[in-house]
């Protein structure tokens, strides 16, 4: 989950609720996390801030989104979890990290160091080009079948990359209703199983059910595939305010038992552990 909203636009709205609290890297406000986690029986939250909010990223990508985000210092944001969970909240320190093809150098030496329990891969950007963009959601010169084979291959490439430990949201090009094309079913398979051979995890997340698409990420049939071939499995909420926290988790439960999985995967330093799924 994450500490603020994407946008500027956003955060600005956003910013009094974190401010009467301390600061959004205060225990206040990181706080307010853990309690709607708990009112919802999740013990344990992790926080993976996406990359791009970062300063020292800020380079990397030629978009306006991205240079306008990239405003947060990495240390302050990784001293404020630790502070706080040193004062007993229940809270793991992780980064959403996105694939840049181009800049691999540059996120293993941003992530080399760091006290970091868990590191998320995501795949948000093809060519440069944001996939799931709400002001650009069907971009005409981005067939589904050329969409999804892009996406596919830098979904694998990531995995196969060794940087991270779960890959977030596989299903993303769908979110604006987009659906993998049949023809390309085969390399969808292809892409399952080369996944499991690295090893990675793959995200739960609710959060779709939020989007456009209104379904899970990944959707039951694709978990399926990935319980199949032996792919580990996280829970996440994608929360980007308090209240959205553990949201929809019955839903993505349900999935996750359907599909087979008896157990989720716990990061901590980046060493992972199966726990029993309990939460029903």
């Amino acid at each position: 989950m994450h500490l603020q909203p994407d946008g500027t636009g956003a955060r600005q709205e956003a910013a009094g609720r974190w401010e009467e609290a301390g600061g959004h890297l205060g225990t206040g406000w990181i706080g307010r996390y853990v309690e709607r986690a708990r009112s919802r029986a999740v013990s344990e939250i992790a926080f993976t801030e996406h990359v791009y909010r970062f300063a020292g990223a800020r380079d990397w990508l030629d978009d306006p989104f991205w240079r306008e985000e990239a405003t947060e210092d990495l240390d302050a944001y990784c001293d404020g979890l630790l502070a706080a969970r040193e004062e007993g909240l229940p809270v793991l320190l992780g980064i959403e990290m996105d694939w840049l093809p181009g800049r691999r150098s540059e996120i293993a030496a941003f992530l080399e160091g760091r006290p970091f329990d868990i590191v998320l891969g995501s795949v948000h950007f093809l060519g440069g080009r944001a996939i799931d963009d709400p002001s650009d959601p069907e971009p005409s010169d981005l067939p589904a079948e050329r969409l999804w084979a892009g996406y596919l291959d830098e979904l694998v490439a990531a995995a196969e990359s060794g940087l991270y430990d779960v890959m977030a949201h596989p299903d993303l090009p769908k979110v604006f209703g987009r659906r993998i094309p049949p023809s390309l079913g085969g390399r969808l398979d292809e892409a399952v199983h080369a996944i499991a051979a690295t090893g990675v995890a793959i995200e739960c997340s609710s959060a779709g059910l939020r989007k456009p698409i209104g379904e899970l990420y990944p959707e039951p049939g694709l978990l399926a595939r990935f319980r199949r071939a032996g792919v580990p499995v996280t829970l996440s909420s994608d929360a980007h305010a308090p209240e959205d926290v553990a949201r929809d988790y019955p839903t993505a439960v349900a999935a996750l038992r359907g599909a087979g999985y008896e157990t989720i995967t716990r990061f901590a330093r980046r060493e992972p552990e199966q726990v029993p799924l309990r939460w029903a």
